[in-house]
C-alpha cells in the first residue's frame, strides 16, 4: 500500500469512527446532556477542520465549535470529513513532503522553549489521526463512566468489518 492510500485510508477510517461514536452519543441521553464528554469531542472535531483550514490555506478559527450542540456537532463533523475527502482526492505523492505553515507555531514555540520545526502535509495528515484517536479514546472512556459501552473503533475492527462507509444518523 502506497502512502496516500494509506492516508485516504485513515481518513475513511476516522470518518467510521466518529460516526460510530456519534451513533452511540445519539441513542443515550446521558452522552448527549453530558458537558465534560462534549468539551472533548468540540476539541477533536476543531483539530480534525483547523488541520483542514491550514491545508486549503484557508483562516482559521480556533473558536468555531464553541457552543455546538449534538446535532449541530454532527453536522459539522459530516460537513469535514466529506471537505477532508475531497482534500484527500487532490493529493499527489509529492505534496506529502511540502512543508506546511502553522499559525499556531509561535505559540507553541513560546510555550515549549524553542523554535518547532515546520511540518510537512504528510506529517500534519498523520497527526489529525493520531489526535482523532486518543482524544476518542477519551470519549470512549467518558462514555465508560457514564455507564455507557463504548464502542470498538479500532482501525481493526474497521478493517474487519470490510472497510466499510460512515454511517450517520439520519435525523440530521
Amino acid at each position: 500500500m502506497n502512502t496516500l492510500t494509506l492516508f485516504r485510508e485513515l481518513s475513511r477510517h476516522t470518518e467510521w469512527a466518529d460516526a460510530v461514536v456519534f451513533s452511540v452519543i445519539n441513542a443515550n441521553p446521558a452522552a448527549q446532556e453530558d458537558e465534560r464528554l462534549f468539551v472533548t469531542l468540540r476539541h477533536l472535531h476543531l483539530v480534525q477542520k483547523v488541520f483542514l483550514d491550514v491545508w486549503r490555506n484557508e483562516p482559521v478559527n480556533p473558536e468555531e465549535t464553541g457552543s455546538f450542540s449534538v446535532p449541530e456537532l454532527e453536522q459539522y463533523v459530516r460537513k469535514n470529513h466529506l471537505a477532508i475527502g475531497c482534500f484527500h482526492d487532490t493529493l499527489t505523492a509529492g505534496m506529502l513532503d511540502d512543508a506546511v505553515k502553522l499559525p499556531w507555531a509561535g505559540l507553541v514555540s513560546r510555550n515549549l522553549g524553542f523554535e518547532v520545526a515546520k511540518p510537512t502535509i504528510g506529517e500534519t495528515l498523520m497527526q489529525v489521526h493520531a489526535h482523532s484517536s486518543y482524544h476518542r479514546g477519551q470519549v470512549n472512556a467518558r462514555l465508560r463512566d457514564l455507564g455507557i459501552g463504548p464502542p470498538m473503533t479500532d482501525y481493526i475492527a474497521w478493517v474487519w468489518a470490510h472497510k466499510p462507509s460512515a454511517q450517520w444518523s439520519a435525523i440530521n
